[in-house]
């Protein structure tokens, strides 16, 4: 199916779902960079890519989702890949991602397009090296960030211009390698605009299971024409295992779309498992126990399924309960459902120390010093088997409990 939009955008979420956060263990999220040098025997030449981790990524365990993402000695366009990963992972639109950026540098003609035909041939001689560099990236990028990074399978591919062709090409002839495929801008004039049918026809055919973004600005006439047309010819096609969504940036020039083109793929790709998309997105200030209580039950299983088509963990991300919990907590002045929404974290992260915290927090609104005693020891405990810092705030909610029990002593 290809979802055809304008750059109009409408995003609305339950205030209870993206209420106040409330961890104790919230962190600036910004990277950290590394540079890898392979030896390609694909290229015959070396080559360096950029790698950037989440900053937490050296004192976790957790593996990631790959972005993949050409072009990356446009280092305005790759620090603002990095930016909105960042941003959109903040607010819990997608996963927090490790970054690879390829660089193609003078062999970039070359390297990102398909051998040319015709005119192109004669206007681009040098062409035609695509078949190659996906060969470096399929097998000797992915391999070696595989090897040496805590990954996922999934992986998504973002390019520009060729880039953006480059990607449809590798998403049409090696299916299934990336669950999702970002194509801005895609220069599909090339070879007289004939890949639009090449491409648009085996992609409607494909077996492979991927979610493919393409875009086009209106102040760029001739791709915006022909990506148009691509998106319209699959979308007539009625491809069965791959999910397309053309996006049209009227007023964007052929080198703005890439700003807000990454950052919408993004969230388009991860779209199955987005919290507008969970039953919890439709809670409000009026929804009763009951309600929430489905609610949530029916989001970790909606969630489970959804994360399992990307290849993502099935368990729904600890932050969204959390969020949840604040809410009816802060919102609904309702500590005992609080717990139980806590509570369910509880179950499904129990060595995270942040979940005993947030439900100590419950337990004392509803007047349980005890229990909220208990569950704010556990988290210290819990920080100190996992060798993390204990949060400053957990420890003067203890302070506070054992201040509080000495004055009721002394009366």
């Amino acid at each position: 199916m290809v979802v055809i939009r304008s750059s109009v955008r409408a995003f609305a979420i339950a205030g209870l779902a993206l209420g106040a956060a409330g961890s104790a263990f919230a962190q600036e999220q910004t990277d950290t960079r590394g540079l890898e040098v392979i030896t390609s025997k694909r290229l015959n030449q070396l080559r360096t890519i950029f790698i950037a981790t989440p900053e937490e990524y050296p004192l976790s365990k957790a593996s990631y989702p790959v972005l993949v993402l050409l072009d990356a000695d446009d280092f305005p366009q790759y620090e603002l890949a990095l930016a909105s990963v960042r941003f959109l992972a903040s607010r819990t639109a997608i996963p927090k991602m490790i970054v690879v950026g390829i660089p193609n540098g003078s062999r970039r003609t070359h390297d990102l397009t398909p051998p040319p035909t015709g005119k192109t041939a004669t206007d681009f001689p040098t062409a035609g090296g695509a078949a190659a560099f996906a060969g470096f990236v399929v097998d000797e990028v992915l391999p070696l960030v595989r090897e040496k990074y805590r990954t996922l399978p999934t992986t998504i591919l973002a390019g520009h211009s060729f880039g953006g062709l480059f990607a449809l090409a590798v998403a049409a002839q090696n299916p299934g390698v990336f669950k999702g495929v970002i194509a801005m801008s895609p220069a599909l004039w090339w070879n007289d605009s004939s890949l639009v049918v090449t491409y648009s026809d085996i992609l409607a055919r494909s077996r492979g299971r991927e979610r493919i973004f393409v875009t086009s600005g209106g102040l760029e006439p001739t791709i915006d024409r022909n990506t148009g047309n691509f998106a319209t010819r699959l979308d007539a096609l009625s491809p069965a295992t791959v999910v397309v969504e053309y996006r049209r940036y009227p007023e964007d020039t052929h080198m703005l779309t890439p700003a807000p083109s990454l950052a919408d793929g993004l969230r388009f790709v991860f779209e199955p498992v987005s919290l507008a998309k969970l039953p919890i997105s439709r809670l409000g200030p009026g929804s009763d126990s009951a309600t929430i209580v489905r609610a949530v039950l029916q989001t970790e299983e909606v969630y489970h399924f959804a994360a399992r088509s990307l290849g993502l963990p099935d368990l729904l991300p600890e932050n969204v309960l959390n969020g949840l919990g604040y809410g009816v907590l802060d919102s609904m002045k309702n500590p005992a459902l609080a717990a139980w929404v806590f509570g369910r974290n509880v179950l499904l992260y129990p060595e995270s120390a942040n979940v005993y915290d947030s439900l100590g927090d419950a337990l004392l609104a509803g007047s349980d010093t005890t229990g909220a005693r208990a569950q704010f020891q556990r988290a210290i405990d819990t920080a100190i088997k996992l060798g993390q810092p204990v949060a400053d705030i957990t420890k003067q909610k203890i302070a506070a409990l054992a201040r509080t029990d000495a004055a009721m002593a002394k009366h």
